[in-house]
């Protein structure tokens, strides 16, 4: 509805690649899985210039206990970029496209991500903002 899947091309997993269209907006997820404690919070963050402009600004910041939970209890979540490249490029299976910066936080939280049912705790590929999901429906009206 809102959005389209695209297939890779080339031979075999090694050569796999998405060319990405310039200005045209993409989600994609991560290959490896991503763990962060308590302690600390995340953003993903350009890794080279040199391989295009690639940006993973839109999404990208990881609360505290995203793929780890209160005690690392989790082993990890998919991370997903929502990214717009300013220029057409090929990016191939496993390619690093960003880099994770850390930041030590001031204090632990109370409940950590994912402690209260949060959207994106979990999830095994791309997953759409709850914005992007089914409204509720609304009680009846009552007279």
């Amino acid at each position: 509805k809102f959005f389209r899947p695209i297939a890779s091309h080339g031979g075999n997993a090694n050569d796999a690649r998405l060319t990405l269209e310039k200005d045209r907006f993409y989600i994609l997820a991560t290959k490896e899985r991503v763990s962060i404690p308590v302690h600390l919070s995340a953003e993903m963050v350009p890794f080279s210039h040199h391989v295009g402009e690639l940006r993973a600004h839109y999404a990208g910041f990881f609360d505290p206990g995203f793929g780890f939970g209160t005690n690392g209890d989790i082993k990890g979540s998919i991370g997903v970029l929502e990214v717009r490249p300013h220029e057409t490029i090929n990016i191939y299976h496993g390619q690093p496209i960003c880099l994770m910066e850390f930041f030590r936080n001031s204090s632990v939280p109370m409940l950590p991500y994912g402690a209260v049912g949060n959207n994106y705790q979990g999830q095994s590929g791309p997953k759409l903002a709850k914005y992007f999901g089914t409204p509720p429906t609304a009680p009846p009206l009552q007279h």
